[in-house]
């Protein structure tokens, strides 16, 4: 068997100096920051349209219930609704003033990241679930009216 080095490290020559990492580096300047800014960049009407669709399927499922059977869990329902489509209306009134959708002019487009978008596919894709919610309502207050 061979006789162990002198020196601790196996190989000395492989090894890679690490530099000591500080948590607080304030030796190294900052770079200045740019402040958020993202836009909704949908018009208000898509905003309208979609809070009218789960008003219209909340209001859906009063009536196909009856009102006073689910009421308490439909208040509840329109509780979160509130809330989802308040909070977005509180944090965009924190940040600065937002210029108009470009989708409020016609014949423009909307750019993503997966390429450029005109207002009516921007509808279709952003209201498609909203509606298809409303009608799940409305097929479910038809049904209970049949049934009953």
């Amino acid at each position: 068997m061979a006789p162990l080095p002198e020196s601790l490290d196996a190989l000395p020559d492989v090894l890679v100096p690490i530099p000591a990492l500080e948590a607080n580096d304030n030796e190294a300047p900052r770079q200045a920051q740019q402040p958020e800014s993202r836009m909704f960049e949908l018009p208000a009407s898509v905003w309208r349209a979609m809070i009218a669709c789960y008003a219209i399927f909340l209001i859906a499922l009063l009536g196909a219930t009856g009102g006073a059977h689910a009421a308490f869990a439909i208040a509840i329902s329109a509780i979160y609704v509130t809330m989802f489509f308040g909070t977005a209306r509180v944090m965009l009134r924190q940040a600065s003033s937002q210029p108009r959708s470009v989708l409020d002019r016609p014949g423009t487009v909307l750019q993503t990241a997966y390429g450029p978008l005109a207002r009516k596919e921007v509808y279709g894709q952003v209201l498609i679930v909203p509606a298809a919610v409303a009608f799940f309502g409305i097929g479910i207050s038809v049904i209970s009216a049949v049934v009953m």
